[in-house]
């Protein structure tokens, strides 16, 4: 599952988008790559170490509104997949 970020100032580096989003997210963040880091296009991509699709849009709500760099970020979670679902 992954989360999208976007609205990310140009002034901010994509070390410090990195840090930022692996500090709010904690454990749920496996992985981070920003695309764009210092345009005003720049959003980054998390993938997050999440099993239930509705997690993801719970995070992107905590996410989504943060400032960061003097501009307020929105998230949106993509609740659907290609993969399969986890064998129970």
């Amino acid at each position: 599952m992954n989360l999208t970020v976007r609205n990310i100032a140009p002034s901010c580096s994509e070390q410090e988008v990195r840090e930022f989003l692996q500090r709010e997210l904690g454990h749920y963040a496996r992985n981070v790559e920003v695309v764009d880091a210092g345009t005003p296009g720049a959003y980054a991509t998390v993938e997050l170490d999440a099993q239930v699709p509705y997690v993801g849009e719970v995070i992107a709500r905590q996410i989504h509104g943060k400032q960061l760099g003097g501009m307020v970020l929105e998230a949106s979670a993509d609740l659907f997949t290609d993969e399969p679902p986890p064998e129970q």
